[in-house]
C-alpha cells in the first residue's frame, strides 16, 4: 500500500491523480497546512521542509518533491504509460517539460503565493508578487504557443506525466491576472486532462474544482 500526505490544491495533486489512476491501494493522510501540521514533530520526521507531498511505499521508504515521487510511480507502474520509454522519441521533451515545470514555474508560482519566503517588508514583497505574475503568465503564454505547434498535451498526441503536471500548476495561477487557462491552448490541455478518470477523481477527493 502507498500512504500520500497532501493538502488540497498543493502540488500533491500530480502523484494523487497518479495513484488514483494506478488503482493499487493508497491511504491519503490529510496535512492540514493553514493551521501549520506540516510543522509537526512526527511529520518532520518524515519530511524535514515542512512541505506537502510525502510518500511512503514498501512498508517504509520515504521520499518528497512532487516530480520525484510522480517518476518513482511512473517507473513502478509501467502497465500504464505515464511517460514515454528510453528509447522513445517522445523522451527528450518530456524530461525537458518536468524540469521547466518544476524548476521554474512552479518555483514562479510559489514567489507569488508565499513571497514572504524569499524577501522581508510587505513592500519588497509585494514587489515580488507582482514580478512573479508577470513571469508566470509569460511562462504560460510560452507554453500556450508550444501546445499550438504540436498539441494537444506538451509532448504531442500522447498524455504524460508533464500534462498532469502542467493542470496542476495551471490551477495554482488562478487568482493571478492572467490565469493559465485564459490561454486557448493551455485551456484545450486542462480539459484534456480533467476528462482522464485519475485527474477527476483526485479533484473530487481533495474536494476542490479547476478552473477552465
Amino acid at each position: 500500500m502507498y500512504k500520500l500526505y497532501f493538502a488540497p490544491g498543493s502540488a500533491a495533486m500530480a502523484p494523487h491523480a497518479m495513484l488514483e489512476e494506478i488503482g493499487a491501494p493508497f491511504e491519503l493522510i490529510k496535512v492540514d497546512t493553514k493551521t501549520g501540521e506540516q510543522h509537526r514533530a512526527d511529520y518532520l520526521r518524515l519530511n524535514p521542509h515542512a512541505r506537502v507531498p510525502t510518500l511512503i511505499y514498501d512498508g517504509e521508504q520515504v521520499m518528497y518533491e512532487s516530480t520525484a515521487i510522480c517518476l518513482l510511480l511512473a517507473d513502478r507502474h509501467p502497465e500504464i504509460a505515464f511517460m514515454p520509454k528510453a528509447d522513445s522519441k517522445d523522451r527528450g521533451r518530456f524530461l525537458q517539460w518536468m524540469a521547466y515545470l518544476t524548476n521554474t514555474v512552479q518555483e514562479s508560482c510559489m514567489h507569488w503565493w508565499h513571497p514572504e519566503k524569499f524577501v522581508d517588508g510587505e513592500d519588497q514583497q509585494a514587489a515580488v508578487k507582482r514580478k512573479a505574475e508577470q513571469r508566470t503568465a509569460e511562462m504560460f503564454r510560452f507554453l500556450d504557443g508550444e501546445l499550438a505547434k504540436a498539441g494537444p498535451y506538451l509532448c504531442g498526441p500522447s498524455f504524460y506525466i508533464c500534462d498532469y503536471f502542467a493542470a496542476m500548476l495551471a490551477r495554482w495561477t488562478r487568482a493571478m491576472a492572467s490565469p493559465a487557462h485564459t490561454n486557448p491552448n493551455v485551456n484545450k490541455l486542462i480539459r484534456a486532462v480533467m476528462q482522464r478518470p485519475g485527474y477527476a477523481r483526485m479533484l473530487q477527493a481533495e474536494g476542490i474544482e479547476q478552473p477552465v
